[in-house]
């Protein structure tokens, strides 16, 4: 049985699998310096840090209904009318 040339990776396709690598482990010490500084500052994660700043409440309507297609044909004779 033939062996498959897929397990081979190209030169490209390691320098890409690196590049990937390098981007993770950069997000990684962004996120990790982050969490840091917002333990210096006593703001839990997850948190609202603007809490001054809510959105206004939204008002609960409900959804504009379509008329159906009986409706619409009504509608379209009595304007003509």
């Amino acid at each position: 049985m033939k062996q498959h040339e897929d397990d081979k990776l190209t030169w490209r396709q390691r320098r890409n699998m690196q590049f990937s690598e390098d981007r993770f482990d950069l997000l990684d010490t962004i996120r990790d310096m982050i969490d840091d500084e917002l333990d210096h500052r006593g703001v839990k994660p997850g948190g609202d840090p603007h809490h001054e700043n809510l959105p206004p409440e939204q008002h609960s309507r409900e959804p504009a209904r379509r008329p159906t297609l009986w409706q619409r044909i009504v509608s379209l004779f009595a304007v003509c009318l």
